[in-house]
């Protein structure tokens, strides 16, 4: 594993962690506890959703940037 990819995937693993906990405790204070087990496929859910919007934010600003400069002058 690449340095830039376990960077990734440890930065990934933080986010479900810290999301999955998000959750719990907001559950847990509505008084509507969920298992930590749904928190966890919630937060993982919501994580792979962020993932691709970002996937596809960059790729049309590339393709837009890439339109631009072979636009004619």
């Amino acid at each position: 594993m690449t340095g830039s990819r376990r960077v990734e995937a440890v930065s990934t693993a933080l986010w479900w962690g810290a999301l999955t906990v998000l959750l719990w405790g907001g559950g847990q204070l509505r008084e509507a506890p969920a298992s930590l087990v749904a928190c966890s496929a919630s937060a993982a859910l919501l994580i792979s959703l962020g993932e691709v919007a970002h996937w596809l934010r960059c790729r049309t600003r590339e393709h837009w940037a890439a339109a631009r400069r072979n636009r004619a002058p």
